[in-house]
């Protein structure tokens, strides 16, 4: 059972904390869900937890802003901080899947965080940024001011970036937004589309990726990629792939 502490229930916005034994903080941020009028629930647990080892704050957005609620931003920057400073952390791992994952790729924009692992994330839903994105109008249409328009670009930032997205016309839309030059390790898996985690959970691959993405062991982390269907971005673009 893992330890799950409710630490700011200020909606929309939901927090909660899980200590560890190391001295690394997983922030793990929620996806959109299923739920429209529910907190989206906790996702990662396990994996992000590792055995309690990892110290994770767990974050939710209820309006499903892709950060640009109302000092949403400002509100996980600071618990992030204030968790810093009392558990005395070498190294933040931020890691989401759709939304969180677009939400996880942000935090590293304004706050020192050493690696990030993004699932299938939107370089944007902005109807200007991405207009051929229509899967999320009904939280879309909610955001009235825009401070993130779409994903920074984390070249400058010193962040190692693993972004992993499925093939589909719908996933591509986002995934060849990413900028090709920024150092990012940039996988596509061809036959699979925006249920890339549920599917490689399925088949029990999820966790070697995610993990040995988030401890930084990179060629290992490449290697369970390659096992489980996924080709680098470069090779993506160059080599004519079969995708959904």
């Amino acid at each position: 059972m893992i330890d799950v502490r409710p630490i700011l229930d200020e909606p929309p916005l939901h927090m909660s904390f899980s200590p560890g034994t190391s001295d690394r903080l997983v922030v793990s941020f929620a996806g959109v869900g299923n739920n429209r009028r529910q907190v989206p629930p906790v996702e990662f647990a396990r994996l992000s937890h590792w055995n309690g080892q990892n110290n994770v704050l767990y974050v939710s957005d209820l309006s499903r802003s892709w950060m640009n609620g109302p000092g949403i931003a400002e509100a996980v920057v600071e618990a992030v901080q204030g968790i810093g400073a009392r558990l005395k952390l070498s190294e933040i791992v931020a890691i989401g899947n759709s939304m969180g994952g677009t939400a996880a790729l942000i935090l590293a924009s304004l706050m020192k965080v050493d690696r990030v692992v993004a699932l299938v994330p939107q370089f944007s839903v902005h109807p200007e940024v991405i207009p051929g994105e229509w899967r999320w109008t009904h939280f879309r249409d909610k955001i009235a001011q825009w401070r993130f328009r779409e994903s920074p670009d984390l070249r400058e930032t010193g962040t190692s970036v693993t972004i992993l997205h499925g093939g589909s016309k719908d996933e591509l839309m986002h995934a060849e937004r990413f900028p090709k030059d920024a150092g990012y390790r940039h996988f596509i898996f061809p036959h699979e589309g925006h249920n890339l985690a549920r599917s490689l959970h399925d088949r029990g691959l999820l966790s070697p990726i995610v993990t040995l993405s988030m401890l930084g062991r990179f060629p290992r982390a490449r290697r369970a990629i390659r096992t489980a269907g996924g080709v680098s971005r470069r090779r993506f673009d160059q080599t004519p792939i079969r995708t959904l």
